[in-house]
């Protein structure tokens, strides 16, 4: 009897055990993605049109990036002037994200 009671207690132990890590994956999930949203939410650019560049914008990865496309552009207010991301994709296929102003002047993307 002892040993059933044993073998009862240790299975569901184990179960328990088992459901408890699956929890604690889940709830690991759910932080990476908050953090993800969190992240997107701060960035507050909009998406706009590679042709609502500014053209002193597309002068300026005309002259710097030559050999580049520009794949994605976006647009934020920041401080009464007009900031822009770019993402481009160099001729070796390589995916660049920069930073702009409305001037084409770069800007580093740790002052953003």
């Amino acid at each position: 009897m002892k040993k059933v009671c044993l073998t009862v207690f240790a299975a569901s132990a184990m179960l328990f055990s088992a459901q408890n890590l699956s929890a604690q994956e889940v709830a690991q999930a759910q932080v990476e993605v908050e953090e993800t949203v969190v992240q997107r939410a701060q960035d507050d650019f909009t998406q706009i049109e590679v042709q609502e560049l500014p053209a002193a914008v597309q002068e300026a990865v005309a002259r710097d990036y030559a050999e580049a496309t520009i794949a994605e552009a976006y647009v934020k207010e920041h401080e009464g002037a007009q900031k822009f991301k770019l993402k481009l994709t160099t001729a070796d296929g390589e995916e660049k994200e920069l930073y702009a102003d409305a001037e084409g002047n770069w800007i580093d993307k740790d002052k953003k």
